[in-house]
């Protein structure tokens, strides 16, 4: 009787009805997603701007090669300073070569400011990939002014790190970037030149915040804070016990070698909460060219890249987290705490531009 009445529920006008939508909608994104990728195959290729991190950018080439071997992935790593001028260039005479951006904000953000891009969630044909709430909303999740064009595909959380065994971990809980005043530490805190370009530069928003009136300079210029140009450079001065502080990049990708060496050092983050730690999609966003070559090509790659699995790879070889909330934090506890007002110094108005050349007066 039971089945009976079930069977009869099933059959029903209104549980049809119901069921319809969901199973066109389901039919009408394959149908979509098939065609996308048939004519991306017929293009054969696609051309993209990504970053030199040379981790991304060979897992993008050996992943994309084994998803879809018929369709050629041309990388070519860009750094804004001198690709922006060049593609204006290009553009203006007519030549438009580009099909994807895959590199840092700053750099996006002044391209969509030129109208180089197409919005990118008309673009999305996945589930998986164009429901925002799995990215935290769309408003929060891109950096661009008018929050369509570039999207922040990392959700990292960064702060300084220290060697524990010099600081106390019960301080910095205590006291957590006001430590970094300290005379203590002058001369043994290692800084990623935030005069430059940079994720050292991202600092400076945070810092302001946090250090009090004159703090910034103070640290600046008081605890005279050595300087470098690269990750490996400050790893070293930071093994070598040259200093004890760390505001760079993250220790798990900057000390890897080290640690594959068997050097043991008590090395922790100054914690996730706003007070010490800033937000960034690092260098990481994602925009498609307007005019572009290859737009199926494209397209796919769009859909492909924010998917899970390829994300999921993506954090596990570069240790930053991605921005999707179904994607595991790459490092375990170093996730954004909900709710807390976090520095976003890549999308803060030019308030990080001014800092750096503030810092440049100070340590010329």
């Amino acid at each position: 009787m039971m089945k009976s009445v079930l069977k009869l529920l099933l059959l029903s006008p209104l549980f049809l009805a119901l069921a319809a939508p969901a199973t066109a909608q389901q039919k009408d994104w394959k149908k979509k997603w098939e065609a996308t990728l048939a004519a991306a195959r017929t293009e054969g290729q696609l051309v993209v701007a990504t970053s030199p991190n040379q981790i991304r950018r060979a897992l993008l080439q050996k992943r994309w090669q084994k998803d879809y071997p018929d369709i050629t992935l041309n990388l070519t790593s860009v750094r804004g300073s001198t690709f922006l001028p060049k593609l204006a260039t290009e553009r203006k005479a007519g030549k438009f070569l580009w099909d994807v951006w895959q590199s840092g904000p700053g750099s996006a953000r002044r391209a969509a400011k030129k109208g180089y891009f197409d919005p990118l969630v008309p673009e999305f044909i996945l589930p998986e990939v164009s429901d925002p709430a799995v990215w935290g909303g769309w408003k929060d999740a891109f950096f661009d002014a008018k929050r369509i064009y570039v999207l922040g595909t990392v959700g990292d959380v960064s702060s300084p790190y220290y060697n524990a065994k010099k600081v106390s971990p019960a301080r910095i809980k205590a006291e957590g970037l006001k430590v970094l005043l300290d005379p203590q530490f002058k001369g043994k805190i290692v800084w990623y030149d935030p005069r430059r370009r940079g994720p050292g530069g991202n600092y400076l928003s945070l810092f302001d915040r946090e250090l009090g009136k004159g703090g910034l300079k103070k640290l600046v210029i008081d605890q005279a804070p050595i300087f470098v140009n690269d990750f490996n450079k400050a790893a070293e001065t930071f093994v070598r016990g040259k200093a004890v502080i760390v505001v760079a990049g993250r220790p798990e990708a900057d000390l890897k070698s080290y640690y594959e060496a068997g050097i043991k050092i008590d090395v922790r983050r100054m914690g996730t909460g706003a007070d010490v730690a800033y937000r960034s999609t690092a260098g990481s966003t994602l925009a498609v060219f307007n005019k572009r070559p290859h737009p199926n090509a494209s397209r796919v790659f769009a859909n492909w890249y924010t998917s899970i699995a390829v994300q999921t790879d993506m954090s596990k070889a570069t240790f930053f987290n991605s921005r999707r909330s179904d994607v595991p934090p790459a490092v375990k506890g170093s996730g954004a705490m909900p709710g807390q007002d976090y520095v976003y110094p890549q999308r803060d108005g030019g308030q990080t531009n001014k800092l750096r050349k503030q810092v440049k007066k100070w340590r010329p």
